[in-house]
């Protein structure tokens, strides 16, 4: 497979930048698998499992939503949050689930409701890529 630029960009770090064969991300719109020469796009992503493909090998991160941008140039993905799955606090993934799950159970606001669900996803994106849901 013909190799691509992938930069991967948080608040905090460049997560990865370098030469990829695959990505496969899922969008507001679905999953998506990008290879060298995609057609421009610019989509949402949410809270999922983020593959790469790296020298013929697949690596997954779980990534906390952002966005990505498919250029001539390449693929940018700029993100709150992105770990490698062998990276991944399981003890406070589990933890994160536990506060998010109790907060649910609350009288909340909408708005509380809504930050609850979405820490939720993220906690269970974080486990399952971990491996341990």
């Amino acid at each position: 497979m013909t190799p691509f630029d992938l930069k991967i960009i948080t608040p905090e770090k460049t997560f990865f930048e370098g030469n990829t064969e695959q990505i496969i991300v899922r969008t507001v719109s679905g999953d998506i698998g990008i290879l060298a020469g995609h057609a421009p796009y610019v989509a949402n992503i949410v809270s999922s499992p983020f593959r790469i493909k790296i020298e013929g090998e697949f690596r997954t991160a779980a990534i906390s939503g952002g966005l990505i941008k498919v250029s001539a140039d390449g693929v940018t993905v700029v993100t709150s949050a992105i770990e490698w799955a062998d990276e991944i606090d399981v003890a406070r993934a589990e933890k994160a689930k536990a506060a998010a799950e109790n907060k649910l159970r609350e009288n909340a606001s909408q708005k509380e409701f809504e930050r609850a669900e979405q820490k939720l996803r993220r906690a269970m994106n974080r486990l399952v890529v971990a491996g341990k849901k």
